[in-house]
């Protein structure tokens, strides 16, 4: 119930209310109204609040502080480990050094699409489109969930178009081939019996798993018989520089099964008998006791920072782009779409949460696919109307 006020020329209104969250009463007012119908208009509508809320709050809480709350109630339980320590790298490193210190009321729109247009220049499209996305999921739990805000203030704001995504980087077929045959130990080198470079890269190649996904497999997860690998788990490195650990792959459809040809299979065997002699040449090499199929030298998970660096020189004595072992993924997908293979099957194969993620990644090939599809209806329906 408000009480009003009057002192000299304004007036002022005081509202005792029973507060749902403390668990006890409360007390809000305001003053500076000309007159007691302006005061009494005003606490009609926060007392409308409170009905409704069941207690008194109006965003002036810090977003930094409203952040941590939120990734702790809502988000850790809910998402994979290593979505949870995205969305924990981009919030430290994006969002707090600009909103950090804003009071969530004072989260404006056109200030913040000021802000994405800024960005724009800064970061990747996919980045920009996870940081909003970050962004407007705890502003949208703000109103909904917490009920500390009336609205969402970052409602219909402007995202560049799909079509300015980056460019996918891969090898062509010859490229690819370049690229293996200097995937090998140089002449004189220390440990010229190890080709595990090789065969790792060569496996991405004709499976298109993700690095994380690769390193992290173990012989157990292949089967011979079949000729299929089971994908359910993938090394993670925290962006923040935590030590790495083992996790769930990084969609649900990203567990999966997969055909493996024959000259994979065949690279595999090779593979296991070359490891053993080279851990009977070489002192140093130690037997991991995980039974991972690409371990490194002293029988640990490989290093991402290693892999790359070695991946970067073999681009350069092959004289091909240089690219990172994430575009043998890549390379993957287009020369299977290339090839002819149903979309569905390499959205499958790659692990990828929709059919529609691998025709955006992949739209130049796909628009190509498109393409010749049509040439050969015309063709057909010219040839079948002159018979």
């Amino acid at each position: 119930m408000a009480s009003f006020r009057k002192r000299k020329d304004t007036w002022s209104y005081r509202i005792k209310y029973w507060n749902d969250r403390a668990g006890k009463w409360s007390e809000t007012s305001k003053s500076g109204f000309r007159t007691k119908k302006e005061a009494q208009l005003a606490a009609a509508e926060i007392e409308k609040e409170i009905e409704y809320n069941g207690f008194r709050e109006n965003g002036d809480e810090l977003f930094e502080t409203y952040l941590d709350r939120w990734l702790r109630i809502y988000k850790k339980p809910k998402v994979k480990s290593n979505t949870y320590e995205t969305m924990v790298y981009t919030i430290k490193n994006i969002i707090i050094p600009r909103w950090g210190n804003y009071q969530l009321k004072r989260i404006e729109r056109t200030e913040y699409q000021e802000w994405i247009n800024e960005i724009l220049n800064t970061f990747a499209v996919g980045t920009l489109r996870r940081v909003h996305s970050i962004m407007n999921q705890a502003l949208y739990d703000a109103v909904t969930e917490f009920k500390i805000m009336k609205e969402n203030p970052l409602i219909r704001i402007s995202l560049p178009s799909e079509k300015k995504k980056n460019k996918v980087k891969f090898f062509l077929v010859d490229e690819l081939e370049l690229f293996l045959s200097h995937c090998q130990p140089i002449k004189n080198s220390k440990n010229k019996l190890d080709r595990s470079n090789f065969y790792l890269f060569f496996f991405m190649s004709r499976t298109g798993l993700r690095p994380g996904e690769a390193i992290a497999l173990e012989w157990d997860d292949i089967n011979f018989e079949e000729q299929t690998v089971s994908i359910t788990k993938t090394l993670i490195r925290p962006k923040d520089g935590s030590p790495r650990y083992v996790g769930t792959p990084k969609t649900d459809s990203g567990e999966r099964v997969i055909k493996l040809d024959d000259e994979t299979i065949q690279a595999l065997k090779a593979h296991r008998i070359n490891t053993k002699e080279v851990q009977l040449a070489y002192r140093h090499y130690k037997t991991n006791p995980l039974g991972l199929i690409f371990p490194s030298q002293d029988g640990d998970y490989r290093r991402f920072t290693t892999t790359r660096q070695y991946f970067t020189s073999v681009c350069e004595r092959a004289n091909v782009p240089i690219l990172s072992p994430h575009a043998l993924r890549h390379s993957h997908a287009v020369h299977l779409l290339e090839a002819g293979a149903n979309i569905k099957y390499v959205s499958e194969r790659l692990g990828h949460a929709s059919i529609k993620t691998t025709a955006d990644t992949y739209l130049h090939v796909t628009k190509k696919i498109e393409d010749d599809s049509l040439d050969m209806y015309e063709t057909y329906m010219r040839k079948t109307s002159s018979k």
